[in-house]
């Protein structure tokens, strides 16, 4: 049975970056990975996450002008403590966790808390529809 090791994006293909990367830096990365949301991790460790709609929500929630937004810095907006998924669950765990918490994607990590890899939705239902089941 498949795993979410399986069908993760991971290495060069999942978007991550540290805390002190700039907004306009991020969204170039979620651009050119297009998975809809950028990891935050410090030394390897996943610290938080920005998704699309966090983006959205900043954009709404400031004054700031446009350059000021852009040299905001990730540690700054990321999202703590994000939802994840332990390397080796299965697709069904992981698309409950989706489903119940209405993500597109998630992180991957291992027992220490180490970004493995990032699952979308995208990857899970293709994944579910080949399988039939």
């Amino acid at each position: 049975m498949k795993t979410v090791d399986d069908i993760m994006a991971k290495g060069n293909a999942m978007s991550a970056v540290k805390g002190d990367t700039c907004v306009r830096e991020l969204l170039e990365i979620m651009d050119h990975k297009q998975l809809g949301a950028v990891c935050v991790t410090d030394n390897g460790v996943l610290k938080g996450i920005i998704t699309d709609g966090d983006f959205r929500r900043l954009i709404l929630s400031t004054q700031d002008t446009l350059p000021t937004l852009f040299m905001k810095l990730a540690g700054h907006i990321m999202i703590r403590d994000p939802k994840t998924v332990v390397s080796g669950s299965s697709i069904d765990d992981c698309l409950g966790l989706l489903m119940r918490h209405r993500f597109w994607v998630v992180p991957v990590v291992d027992q220490a808390n180490r970004l493995v890899g990032m699952v979308h939705m995208h990857d899970l239902i293709h994944t579910k529809l080949a399988r039939n089941d």
